[in-house]
């Protein structure tokens, strides 16, 4: 009888530790996991599209945190923002981890936003997904015309990915996740010519989070709270202005 006790408490245990395991990683952005809500009527749609930046990969209480939900909350109840951040994704297509193959890509559109904000490329920049500067901005044109084609017609906003940073310290080369410091200067430059070419607002990121390592403590790649909070008030400026 004994050991049938023990067996109950150990998992007990096991079960009460997953729990943890599993709360702390939806807590860090490290799920797939959004709550979404309805607009309201009358309020202006803004769909934040992008990789794990803009999910809110290794932010603490991340549903709060992100820089959509701070953009969100910057905008006020004129303003519906939902986060269509999947991690992982690039603007290449044909491969496993092209954002178009992602659900997120596909309740985006059927959102029918009034405005995209849209920040991908850091995946791209990836040995394995690499290739050239320009076969990335090929392909992300198609990814930035394939919301211009909308029905709703919605205002593009382009972002330049985020910089990066291994202990604060490295600044080109790969990073982690295999994200390449230098082709994340290309990419950068990528969004940028891209805006100009298509005559679309462009919000530079890049430049933004270039002098501030203190911004990434968990692991270089991924901005914590306050670098959320100064892209979101980067975009909340063009939005608004």
């Amino acid at each position: 009888m004994a050991f049938k006790y023990k067996i109950v408490i150990v998992a007990v245990a096991i079960l009460l530790i997953a729990i943890l395991v599993v709360g702390a990683l939806i807590y860090l952005g490290c799920t797939p996991i959004h709550f979404h809500s309805k607009p309201k009527e009358g309020q202006i749609k803004v769909a934040c599209v992008g990789d794990s930046i803009t999910y809110g990969m290794a932010i603490a209480n991340v549903f709060e945190n992100s820089y959509p939900k701070q953009l969100g909350d910057m905008l006020g109840d004129e303003y519906h923002v939902l986060n269509f951040g999947h991690s992982g994704k690039t603007s290449r297509h044909g491969v496993m981890d092209s954002y178009t193959k992602s659900p997120k890509y596909k309740l985006s559109h059927e959102y029918q936003p009034d405005i995209v904000v849209l920040m991908m490329g850091s995946n791209d920049t990836k040995g394995y997904n690499w290739t050239t500067k320009e076969d990335f901005k090929n392909a992300h044109r198609e990814l930035v015309n394939s919301y211009l084609n909308l029905e709703s017609k919605p205002r593009v906003i382009l972002c330049t990915p985020n910089s990066g940073f291994f202990k604060g310290k490295k600044t080109s080369g790969d990073y982690n996740y295999g994200i390449n410091g230098d082709n994340l200067v290309l990419v950068s430059e990528a969004v940028t010519e891209l805006a100009e070419e298509l005559d679309l607002e462009l919000v530079d990121t890049h430049t933004l989070t270039a002098t501030h390592p203190e911004w990434y403590k968990i692991d270089g790649i991924h901005p914590d709270k306050h670098g959320a909070k100064a892209m979101a008030e980067l975009i909340y400026e063009t939005i608004t202005k």
